[in-house]
């Protein structure tokens, strides 16, 4: 019956919180298993002092009732799993004094708080729970490459370690790029000019395999001017006004001279 109980406290399980109470610091841990919910409860800087509570199946009971459904055990595990998370905690009847009977207290503020009576630990005792805190961090260290805080980068097995974590830089947008996006959204289509050139460019193949004339056939095929005649020399006594005359001929005038 206890198996059953404490099945559906799953929510309770690996949870850890800090508690500043007064001048002092604790540091509470919580754990589930098939018997029971257990919690550690340390003082910091107090020599390793360790305190444990824990819940069994008629705690249980005695809160909810001895027919208390699955379903209604879970839902009160969800309560006080919250109050963990969201600090609220207190330590009643603090003492640092040993053999103090102290409680813990879930939801201090609440209508029905509810209290783990915790016990001091030996130093022996304390001793071998806190190795086994530390080995289990050391466990769960080994899928972050045994660094002891967690971190945002996500640490690749070493049969991957060959691949290279950075993604080739064309495959990364650039700002370059985006500036260069962002300014064709601005500007206005520019089909109909792609268009246009597009149709140039195919005029301008079809001009060039067209085949050229032959400058040869073109000059044979050019009509060829006439010749001009020649001018024939005027012939010796012909009239240069009409050649079809025939030319004057003037005669010297001879004047007398006085003396005679």
């Amino acid at each position: 019956m206890s198996t059953d109980v404490f099945s559906s406290f799953s929510a309770l399980d690996e949870l850890i919180q800090v508690i500043y109470q007064s001048i002092y610091k604790f540091v509470v841990l919580s754990s589930v298993t098939d018997d029971k919910w257990t919690v550690y409860m340390g003082l910091s800087d107090s020599e390793g002092r360790w305190w444990k509570g824990s819940w069994e199946d008629h705690d249980v009971h005695a809160v909810l009732g001895s027919k208390a459904s699955d379903k209604l055990i879970e839902e009160f595990a969800d309560q006080l799993a919250k109050l963990f998370v969201e600090g609220e905690l207190y330590i009643n009847n603090w003492s640092t004094a040993p053999g103090t009977q102290i409680k813990l207290t879930l939801g201090p503020s609440a209508k029905r708080p509810m209290h783990v009576s915790l016990e001091e630990l030996s130093p022996s005792q304390a001793a071998e729970f806190a190795t086994g805190i530390f080995l289990d961090i050391a466990l769960q260290a080994k899928s972050r490459k045994c660094r002891l805080h967690g971190s945002s980068i996500s640490y690749q097995s070493s049969s991957t370690s060959s691949v290279p974590l950075r993604a080739p830089q064309e495959a990364k947008p650039t700002l370059q790029s985006c500036v260069s996006d962002s300014s064709k959204k601005s500007e206005p289509p520019i089909a109909s000019s792609s268009r246009a050139t597009g149709h140039a460019a195919t005029a301008a193949r079809t001009v060039e395999t067209e085949p050229k004339a032959d400058p040869a056939k073109k000059r044979a095929t050019a009509p060829e001017k006439p010749a001009a005649s020649p001018v024939p020399r005027p012939q010796k006594g012909v009239s240069l006004a009409n050649p079809n005359k025939k030319a004057r001929k003037y005669k010297a005038i001879e004047f007398e001279s006085d003396s005679e």
